[in-house]
């Protein structure tokens, strides 16, 4: 539990620090997984920085925290069945479209690309609704020694794929 607190004290300073430069820069950050559990304090600075960044038109970082795939379809079904419930929607509205835009990533596309280090050759429940046609491309380093050269090779690798989107 303590090394849990530690993290998330570096993470609160982290945002704090990093909230001018977000600005500075244009992007707009989005929290995607059940912050629900952080520390209050947490929680509150979360959604300054989200409400601070949405109006930003740039880049759109997404950082995954608590984050679990089956638990984001879980949750966005329920949303839905609620939408339902309440007569927003009906049943027959339920399409791949509509479906996606009740997960944490609605309205932004799915990835084309996900980089995976650590050497592990699995999805590990991240993003899998979103993840269907994406190319994926593995690396047997850790992610803090992740680097601008293993970034250009991944896109090196991605382009040189042919994508079929599901197709033969």
């Amino acid at each position: 539990m303590e090394e849990v607190g530690a993290l998330m004290r570096l993470f609160k300073e982290y945002l704090e620090e990093a909230l001018r430069d977000f600005m500075d820069e244009n992007i707009r950050v989005r929290f995607i997984g059940d912050v629900s559990a952080f520390p209050q304090e947490l929680q509150e600075l979360i959604q300054e920085v989200e409400e601070a960044s949405a109006p930003k038109t740039g880049m759109v970082l997404n950082l995954a925290m608590n984050y679990g795939g089956r638990a984001e379809i879980t949750r966005a079904a329920k949303a839905f069945a609620q939408d339902v419930a309440q007569g927003k929607v009906q049943p027959e509205d339920l399409t791949e479209e509509s479906f996606s835009r009740y997960l944490y990533t609605g309205g932004q596309p799915d990835p084309d690309l996900i980089i995976r280090p650590s050497g592990e050759e699995r999805l590990s429940n991240f993003l899998l609704w979103q993840s269907a046609y994406a190319e994926f491309v593995y690396f047997d380093i850790l992610w803090p020694d992740f680097k601008t050269k293993d970034l250009d090779e991944a896109i090196a690798i991605y382009s040189s794929r042919q994508r079929r989107f599901g197709g033969v």
